[in-house]
């Protein structure tokens, strides 16, 4: 496949030296020679955007899952781990990708924290963006979150933006439109990959945006967002998972995935690999990637067909690292020694402390009733509604209401052992009975827990503590199940297989508690995100994202 041309041909193609020396129609002499029958030869996969750690796999497990699905290259956000450990996340990050033969590229995170709405366990100033930018895995500075920032002149956040002037600078902009959104583009940010419909990405391609077609374990936007391409002309836009759980990875896949919905969707096969390669390569300025040419590395996949993208054999600076689902690559050295340095710090509570009384006092008799906001799920989308309901008040308390599906949900504060707990109540999860909890919540990563009771979300975060972080599912004060994160509380040493089996367990026994979500840990995740309209959770309370601020649980 020439992603530059459009065509596709019989060829032959001469590696020497890790690069592509040759592509032709005559074969030339050499050593080795690798005949293929009715496959395809395509470049090997950019993701131009993903947090890794929403894998729950360090680099070096994460390379061996995807580089079989035919990706060599990813752009790495960390600032999931920056949110817990800073600069030395990145460090972390760094070394460990270096162990495996997937290039790994990391962007600089721009809002750590995310939010003045949060605790987080570090921050990344204009100092820490200067000190990371040299560093030659750097590409440029991650998404700017903070858009209200940008448009309000934050002298911080256009601190930040003006040090990597010349470099990529990624955005998020969710629901931005007109004279803000132009604002925002002004400041220097070159992309988005926050657009849930056709005319939101359309008016932001229109105004010079890369946009990322964003199609990964929670938010999946690509069938809405393929509209805005043109056959033959996809110049702006490429393909990316942003979020990817390690057994979405074995079972669907990395950007391959991605691939066969934009063929389902529509997109001709040809203007689909051009956005996961040649589009990816241009933005980043990966100018030795992201084609079948000389002078380019032999970065390739062995494709099956042009609708499955099943991945038969994958070259990386012209070596086999992965033939048919088989990862060959290795895994240099060892893991650095503070790898599983402990982050957890949660401050010992009590059931009370998660109690949440009528302060308002609006309830006039014992069993009335108050009316409160709600998180309202929006399923395999990382917004949420706004909702408001009357919540039954007992002995002045307002209770997790099962029967409704009217849950508490807590953030509890990790980083500093301070104590301080958000609450509030969501609806999507279906428990009936029992609590989930986890230290995986965008952006800070605080403990979060859902349940049907005080008594097991309670244990839940105590369990949290006790494993020093990971994913956990009590029931009546017994652990079903549970997935340490010893790294940063947010990822595994484990292969990816087992992350992939272990997390599908804790899924099937999140259903035998009614449970009907199909990604309830990662939804859970998002729910603590104060970026992403329209209302969320964090140690501080809930969030009006739309207002930025916290707002009261009860209305009067």
């Amino acid at each position: 496949m020439n992603v530059y041309s459009g065509n596709i041909s019989e060829l032959h193609v001469g590696i020497r030296g890790g690069k592509i020396a040759y592509v032709g129609k005559k074969p030339i002499p050499s050593r080795v020679f690798a005949g293929l029958d009715s496959e395809y030869m395509v470049p090997a996969y950019i993701d131009g955007h993903i947090h890794i750690e929403s894998s729950l796999l360090i680099p070096s497990q994460f390379a061996s899952a995807v580089i079989p699905r035919g990706t060599c290259c990813v752009v790495a956000d960390p600032h999931e781990i920056v949110n817990v450990r800073g600069v030395e996340g990145v460090t972390f990050m760094i070394m460990d990708s270096l162990r495996t033969p997937l290039r790994v590229y990391f962007m600089i995170p721009s809002c750590v924290p995310a939010t003045h709405l949060e605790t987080s366990g570090a921050k990344i100033g204009l100092r820490e963006v200067r000190q990371l930018k040299r560093l030659k895995q750097i590409l440029g500075l991650g998404e700017v979150m903070n858009s209200q920032g940008v448009i309000n002149r934050d002298e911080e956040v256009l601190g930040k933006i003006e040090a990597c002037r010349g470099m990529v600078i990624d955005g998020h902009a969710p629901g931005l439109r007109g004279e803000e959104l132009c604002a925002y583009i002004s400041a220097g940010i070159n992309s988005d990959h926050e657009s849930v419909t056709e005319d939101e990405a359309a008016e932001k391609l229109s105004l010079g945006m890369w946009i990322m077609i964003r199609e990964g374990s929670t938010a999946k936007n690509l069938p809405e967002l393929v509209r805005i391409l043109s056959n033959g002309s996809p110049e702006r836009a490429m393909l990316v998972t942003d979020d990817r759980h390690a057994e979405d990875l074995l079972t669907e896949g990395h950007i391959d995935n991605c691939l066969r919905r934009a063929v389902e969707a529509g997109v001709d096969p040809v203007d689909a690999v051009r956005m996961a390669t040649l589009k990816p390569a241009e933005y980043f300025g990966l100018k030795d990637l992201g084609g079948i040419a000389p002078g380019k590395w032999a970065d390739i996949a062995i494709v099956n067909n042009l609708r499955e993208f099943m991945a038969e054999k994958v070259f990386i600076g012209g070596k086999i690292v992965a033939k048919d689902g088989e990862y060959l690559g290795g895994t240099k050295g060892r893991l650095t020694a503070d790898a599983e340095k402990r982050t957890v710090n949660l401050k010992e509570m009590q059931p009370q402390d998660l109690s949440i009384p009528d302060n308002q006092k609006q309830a006039t008799r014992e069993e009335a009733e108050v009316t409160a906001r709600v998180i309202g799920i929006v399923e395999d989308q990382i917004v949420t509604e706004d909702l408001r309901y009357g919540m039954r008040l007992h002995k002045g308390q307002v209770q997790s209401d099962p029967e409704r599906d009217l849950l508490k949900i807590c953030v509890v504060e990790r980083h500093r052992g301070t104590g301080r707990i958000g609450k509030g109540f969501v609806k999507g999860f279906e428990l009936k009975e029992g609590a989930i909890a986890s230290t995986v919540a965008h952006d800070s990563h605080n403990a979060i827990a859902v349940g049907a009771n005080d008594s097991d979300i309670y244990m839940a975060i105590n369990r949290l503590r006790d494993i020093g972080g990971g994913l956990v599912i009590l029931n009546e004060g017994k652990v079903l199940g549970e997935l340490p994160l010893p790294v940063a509380g947010l990822m595994t040493t484990l292969e990816a297989a087992e992350v992939a089996g272990r997390v599908k367990k804790l899924k099937e026994t999140c259903a035998t508690l009614g449970c009907k979500l199909r990604n309830p840990f990662m939804t859970l995740s998002f729910l603590a995100l104060p970026v992403i309209p329209k209302l969320k959770i964090t140690d501080y309370g809930l969030v009006d994202v739309e207002k930025f601020e916290i707002v009261n649980l009860f209305v009067k």
